[in-house]
This record gives structure tokens, C-alpha cells and sequence, in this order.
């Protein structure tokens, strides 16, 4: 994660924290954070100076009392501001803390550090995101699933794994397996994936598997693409199918591609309410010499305000047994589409390396698009 520069202190994001670091007159290596945050830490702790100066208890204080984390430009100091609406109870007016702020300058100069900075924060105290004095952000989404198209010449992490391994993975799958609108199985002594119309077409800009069918026949060293239209379609359509050369295949590659959609939302106090899309894709592709051929994909997608929902300021240790229990069961309903989703991708790439005795190549990929 980056580090962003402020006024006085650099912001270090990291291994789940989430720090703030005096540069002034400090040596690099002998710097302590003055304030730091742990994602699922349920506090935040300070310095005694830091919290003198900020007007804050002792050196520990619960996050139950931010109500939300506040990023905004104000005009009179000409400075971009993050910090907290804190309260002691529900009913209680807010107060405003300032944890930090940026140089004076025009406010567009700062905006990017500043709401990356806001962002990260209420990803890891799990509360809501408010934006004010932002002069220009993006109307809202109308179709939240939409995502950019990503590929290989980004920045990625990359993990190899050798044949062997993969086959020694692949043991452990009993096949066939199925997920909405996809098969992987055998038949005789070839792998063949299956694909539903739904699974290759898509509302989303990326790119969708060109074929509904995959028949990898190893013993004659060939993988068949059949078109969706299926073999009658072929002749009357005149659309072709493909084979490829196992020879041809350098590696199976199994991306995981993350796409953040940062989405304002009106809300009162002249301020914006940001919500965070978040949309996982897992796409399984042949890299071939002048090409990745993309064989399948599944996708999951959530929001901040599910994954940042927690009790209440001043109501921690009230119960609401009804809403608790119905939080925790949207939430392992997530999780439980998050699973399926990834491992039935990450099961049917390993199945298909390990028929084409080639190495599975995984990658991590990234994305944030900024409000």
C-alpha cells in the first residue's frame, strides 16, 4: 500500500495498519507512529502528545465512538481536512476532530491523497466515508456492476506453480464440478468445460469467452472451441470453431482482478455519503505465443456498506438480537458467494493445467477508480 505525504506527517497504509508519522526533524528510520489504526483492532491509540493536542483520553480510545471518517476541502484555510465525527451516545451532537490536514493550496491539488487517504481509514475502522468541499465528483453509478477492462500489462503480483504441483492439486478434485451456468468433467479421456449462453455474454465493457464449449483431448494433443451457436450454428452461420495445439499452450493463467467504484451519495450536512463498490472477477485463460484466450470467468461483488456496518456510537452494549442475526446472515451469505465464486475458478484452472501438463500462473490485479 502507499505511503501518502500530509502536512507534518506521512500516511503509511499497510499489513492492516493504518498510521500516521511525524517527518518533522525526525530521521527515517527512528520515526514512531503518533496515531495508528488496526483494521479489526476496535480502537485507535495515540501518542500522550497526539492526544493532548487533539483533546483525546489517555493514549486508547474505542472506535465506537466515530460515528464516520470525514475528508473535505475547506475554503477558508484552503485545506484539504480528514478526521472524525466522534460522539459519546446516539443522541448526542457530533463533535469534529482533525487528525490531519494537507498544505493550503487549490483544492484539487490535494483531493486524490486526501480521499485515498479518507477511504482507507473508514475501510479500517469499518465505518461510513463523508466527503464535503469536493469540487467535482462523478454522478453515481447507475449500473454499480459495470467495470473497466483489465489485462496483463498492469501491475500484478504473480505466483507459478509447476506442473507436479498442480497435479498433485488436481487429485484432490472430484470431478464433475458445476457453478451457474458452467461444467467441468470428463468424458473418456478428454476435460471438457460447458458454458451456458448467460456465461458468455455479459452487460459488463470486459471481455466474455468466445466459445460455450471446451474439449481438451490430450491423447491427440489438441483442445477444440466450439462457438455458442454449437455445431448445427457452425454450418448454417458460418461462424468457425478453433483448435489449438496443446504444444501451443505456455501456461494456464488464473487472474484475480479487484475493482473498486467509488459512489457518491447525497446526504445531509452538505455532505456526500461515499459508498464503496467492490467487485472481484476470477478468469481463467490459455496463454498461448501471441495471445491469452479467455476459457471462463466468475465474478462477486459487494459494498462498504455491508462490510463497514458495526454497532452503533453509545450503543455498545445494547443488544437488537433480531438485527444482529440478520446482519450476520447477510454477511456469510456474502462470504459464501465470495468462496464459490473464487474456488470454483481457482478448481477448474487447476483441472485444465493439470490435463495440459503446464504450469498454473496466478495473478493479482488491482484496479481503483476514483470518484
Amino acid at each position: 500500500m502507499p505511503t501518502i505525504p500530509a502536512e507534518n506527517y506521512e500516511i503509511s497504509i499497510h499489513d492492516g495498519f493504518w498510521q500516521l508519522v511525524p517527518t518533522e526533524d525526525s530521521p527515517a528510520l527512528s520515526r514512531r507512529p503518533a496515531f495508528q489504526v488496526v483494521r479489526g483492532g476496535g480502537v485507535m491509540e495515540y501518542t500522550p502528545a497526539f492526544g493532548q493536542a487533539h483533546k483525546l483520553p489517555g493514549t486508547v480510545l474505542s472506535l465506537e465512538y466515530v460515528r464516520a471518517v470525514v475528508v473535505g476541502y475547506e475554503e477558508k484555510s484552503r485545506c484539504w481536512l480528514l478526521g472524525f465525527q466522534i460522539t459519546r451516545s446516539a443522541s448526542e451532537a457530533a463533535r469534529w476532530l482533525e487528525l490531519v490536514h494537507w498544505p493550503s493550496g487549490d483544492n484539487r491539488l490535494y483531493a486524490a491523497s486526501a480521499q485515498q487517504a479518507g477511504r482507507e481509514l473508514a475501510e479500517h475502522i469499518g465505518c461510513p466515508l463523508k466527503i464535503f468541499g469536493a469540487k467535482k465528483l462523478t454522478a453515481p453509478l447507475t449500473d454499480p456492476n459495470q467495470s473497466g477492462v483489465t489485462g496483463p500489462l498492469v501491475p500484478h503480483k504473480r505466483e507459478n506453480i509447476d506442473p507436479q504441483q498442480v497435479k498433485l492439486r488436481a487429485q484432490s478434485i472430484d470431478l464433475p464440478i458445476q457453478y451457474p451456468g458452467m461444467w467441468l468433467g470428463r468424458a473418456r479421456n478428454n476435460v471438457t468445460l460447458r458454458l451456458s449462453k448467460e456465461a458468455t455474454s455479459s452487460k459488463q465493457s470486459g471481455v466474455t469467452p468466445s466459445f460455450n464449449q471446451c474439449v481438451i483431448d490430450p491423447g491427440q494433443g489438441s483442445i477444440r472451441l466450439i462457438p455458442p451457436t454449437g455445431l448445427l450454428g457452425t454450418f448454417l452461420s458460418g461462424q468457425q470453431g478453433r483448435v489449438i495445439r496443446v504444444a501451443d499452450v505456455r501456461n494456464v493463467e488464473l487472474r484475480h482482478t479487484v475493482l473498486r467504484r467509488f459512489v457518491p451519495q447525497e446526504s445531509a450536512e452538505d455532505m456526500i455519503t461515499e459508498v464503496t463498490y467492490i467487485i472481484h472477477t476470477w478468469e481463467v485463460y490459455l496463454t498461448l505465443p501471441d495471445e491469452s484466450l479467455l476459457l471462463l470467468q466468475t465474478s462477486h461483488r459487494t459494498s462498504s456498506e455491508l462490510s463497514r456496518r458495526r454497532s452503533s456510537a453509545g450503543d455498545k452494549f445494547a443488544v437488537d438480537t433480531e438485527t444482529s442475526i440478520e446482519y450476520l446472515r447477510k454477511h456469510q451469505a456474502d462470504q459464501q458467494a465470495y468462496d464459490a465464486a473464487a474456488n470454483w475458478a481457482e478448481n477448474a484452472a487447476v483441472v485444465i493445467a493439470s490435463a495440459l501438463n503446464v504450469r498454473l500462473v496466478k495473478t493479482e490485479v488491482e484496479e481503483g477508480v476514483a470518484s
